[in-house]
């Protein structure tokens, strides 16, 4: 049974709205690009989420708690430490949200401390218990003084000291993470609607039973804390590696996110430098307690990121999680995207980088600096592993003395991964070469050349006019372009410094 608590905060926080209500809202319909392509689970064209939903499964959510119970069909159980179970509601559903919601709570919408999670663990292992571990600071200090560079090997899950973070990680997980079923929309009331402190996951069991059907609409989502990162050493050099992204879509087909608000929030990460000395003290070894705004990765397909506004972060955007692809992950006849008029503002990298994807870019805005200490720019684009880019009319404004590398970087890896991509059935090199085709971009008021640029960086990327396979000879040597999947319009760049913050993010349809 649910707790009374939770019956209670339901009576406020999930209301079934009227049918006239709901006509009143913003609406589940309007996808455009890849996620208006393809037949839906329903039946129907494209991305529709819970249009059409009766209004028993309309439901207004002001609380962790009603989102929840919303995404379970009101049939959730959850536990007084806010972890829960139950089966999730595939039905057509439309859930409003109307506020703040933070997903770092228990039961009682009291929001959760490290050292909570650190005593909820304990008391459901005594396994967990058993490592001595009482408080948060108590594991920090002696995981610091265990792995302080130079330790060159990933902490061992037999360690102590390790294995209670991994406890407490493992508990924080319950909580913060919340999965999103078929044919939903989720969708803001106004200009103040936001999802904090936790992941909205948009993902299936599997390539082959993706969740389908998805419209996230006018939802702010800010600051998905990890508390209890972990160093990597044999990460680039060493990082710092963090659990969650504001938003994972994976092993999901038809999805629409579209004028939504992505960022650290106040939790910026300034506020972690390095623990540790030279040469681990810069910035790209500070604690990072976040991950991705928005990954997309392990066979999603037919997306569509419209109108959002991306702020305030280093690693904004992953498409395709590993150089290594394969027919049930990093597929190269998946990761069908496309981004348009979104507003990519103060990020470090990552602007997509794109691993096989089949990837449309176009009236984008990128704003930022290189010559900051926070959120200082690396790179836009990065064109990786069988990346299918194609690119038109995107700004690049950006301050510090930037040339042509800072819009685009290319990370290909290897020719091996090429040749074992191609090795795999209905693949051939030409499917699994990335390829990138340009026009009309824009550095700083003046045209750069983004393909000949990724080329420079990388002899193992390819330029193309026409850079995708076609539906009818997926095989065959790459001949097709966005307009032979779906019809669009591409916007001049005249007024897009103006034009794409006023529309993107929150509040602005």
């Amino acid at each position: 049974m649910i707790k009374k608590q939770i019956c209670q905060a339901l009576c406020v926080a999930v209301a079934v709205l009227s049918g006239a209500n709901a006509s009143a809202q913003i609406s589940s319909l309007g996808a455009t690009g890849w996620a208006a392509t393809g037949t839906n689970n329903l039946g129907g064209t494209g991305t529709t989420g819970g249009d059409g939903a009766t209004a028993a499964k309309t439901y207004t959510v002001s609380t962790r708690a009603g989102l929840i119970q919303a995404l379970y069909g009101n049939t959730a159980t959850i536990k007084t430490n806010g972890a829960f179970s139950g089966t999730l509601d595939t039905s057509k559903k439309i859930i409003y949200i109307s506020g703040t919601i933070s997903l770092n709570q228990n039961a009682a919408g009291t929001e959760l401390t490290a050292d909570d999670y650190v005593t909820y663990a304990n008391a459901n292992s005594t396994t967990c218990a058993a490592y001595g571990y009482t408080t948060f600071s108590q594991i920090w200090n002696d995981y610091l003084a265990a792995y302080k560079p130079p330790y060159a090997n990933v902490p061992p899950s037999s360690d102590p000291v390790e294995a209670a973070r991994a406890c407490a990680s493992n508990q924080m997980k319950k909580n913060v993470v919340l999965t999103v079923p078929s044919n939903t929309s989720i969708i803001g009331n106004g200009a103040t609607a936001k999802i904090i402190h936790g992941t909205l996951m948009l993902s299936g069991t599997g390539s082959t039973a993706p969740v389908d059907n998805i419209v996230v609409r006018n939802v702010a989502f800010e600051d998905a804390f990890d508390f209890f990162t972990a160093w990597d050493p044999t990460d680039s050099g060493g990082r710092w590696n963090s659990n969650y992204d504001t938003m994972s879509i994976q092993y999901a087909t038809h999805v629409w996110i579209d004028h939504c608000t992505f960022s650290d929030g106040a939790r910026t990460d300034d506020q972690f430098p390095s623990v540790w000395a030279a040469p681990y003290d810069g910035e790209l070894y500070h604690v990072q307690h976040h991950d991705g705004l928005l990954d997309i990765t392990k066979s999603a397909n037919l997306i569509t990121v419209s109108y959002n506004h991306l702020h305030d972060h280093d690693k904004a955007m992953l498409m395709g999680g590993t150089d290594t692809a394969s027919l049930t992950a990093e597929n190269p006849g998946v990761l069908k995207t496309t981004f348009h008029h979104n507003y990519f503002q103060n990020l470090v990298q990552r602007k997509p980088r794109v691993r096989y994807g089949m990837v449309h870019l176009y009236n984008n805005y990128f704003a930022g600096s290189n010559s900051v200490t926070l959120y200082n720019w690396m790179v836009g684009l990065t064109s990786g592993q069988g990346s299918k880019l194609y690119a038109e009319n995107n700004v690049f404004d950006i301050t510090g003395g930037a040339s042509a590398g800072d819009t685009i970087g290319a990370s290909v890896t290897s020719g091996s991964a090429l040749s074992n991509c191609a090795a795999l059935s209905g693949m051939s090199t030409a499917r699994c070469s990335p390829y990138i085709f340009d026009s009309g971009n824009l550095l700083n008021g003046v045209s750069v050349n983004l393909s000949s640029t990724a080329k420079s960086a990388n002899s193992l990327v390819n330029i193309s006019s026409t850079p995708w396979p076609s539906a009818a000879s997926p095989a065959s040597t790459p001949s097709a372009t966005p307009s032979s999947y779906y019809g669009y319009s591409v916007d001049a760049t005249t007024d897009m410094a103006v034009s794409v913050p006023a529309t993107a993010g929150v509040g602005k349809l």
